[in-house]
């Protein structure tokens, strides 16, 4: 009993590294030692791939969200910087032509 609970335990603590076959493993090793029921082990399976999901959802967020605050801090060129930089570019362009077209008409 004391080595199941120590799997759960250990099952908590990682679980969003956990496959749902290794889910599926482990509650099937409980019930077959009989430290829990069929019914629970089929409880456990669905409430341990349910938190499984939740905990490599929130841990991508974490580390989408510590990514950001790492590239806000530098001084790094995003992609957005360059698309930025691109219009601003483009707008100039447009402006030299007009201006290059007025220069002609007016020194015909």
């Amino acid at each position: 009993m004391r080595e199941s609970v120590r799997k759960v335990g250990l099952i908590g603590a990682g679980l969003w590294a956990m496959t749902e076959e290794k889910i599926n493993e482990l509650v099937k090793d409980l019930v077959e030692k009989g430290d829990i029921s069929k019914e629970e082990g089929k409880k456990a399976v669905q409430e341990l791939i349910e938190e499984s999901k939740r905990q490599t959802t929130d841990l991508e967020k974490k580390v989408s969200e510590k990514i950001q605050d790492a590239v806000s801090k530098k001084e790094i060129f995003t992609k957005k910087d360059m698309n930025e930089l691109e219009s601003r570019m483009k707008e100039l362009e447009e402006e030299i032509r007009r201006i290059r077209n007025k220069e002609k008409m007016f020194f015909k």
